[in-house]
C-alpha cells in the first residue's frame, strides 16, 4: 500500500493520479445522487452540477492524454523506421 500511494504522488506512469480523483468524485456523486433520491435532504444542484463536470472532465483528459501519447510514440516509430532504411 505504502508504494502504491508513493507511485500515484510521484511522475509514475503505473499510477495515474487523475483517474484516482476521477473515481473518487464519481463515488461522491454516485453517493449525493442516492441521498437526493431516496432522503429527505436537499443537495444544491451547483455543488451535483460541479462534481459530474469535474469527473467527466477528469476522465476525458486520462483518455485524451492517452490518445496523444499513442499518436506520438507511432510517429516516433514510422520516422525511425524510414530514417534506418536510408529511402526517403
Amino acid at each position: 500500500m505504502k508504494e502504491w500511494l508513493k507511485s500515484l504522488l510521484t511522475s509514475c506512469s503505473k499510477v495515474s493520479s487523475k483517474r484516482i480523483v476521477a473515481i473518487f468524485v464519481t463515488i461522491n456523486l454516485i453517493v449525493f445522487s442516492y441521498v437526493a433520491t431516496f432522503t429527505t435532504y436537499i443537495i444544491p444542484i451547483a455543488m451535483f452540477d460541479t462534481l459530474a463536470l469535474l469527473s467527466g472532465g477528469l476522465f476525458g483528459g486520462t483518455v485524451i492524454e492517452r490518445f496523444t501519447n499513442q499518436k506520438s510514440n507511432d510517429k516516433g516509430t514510422n520516422d525511425s523506421t524510414t530514417n534506418s532504411s536510408g529511402d526517403m
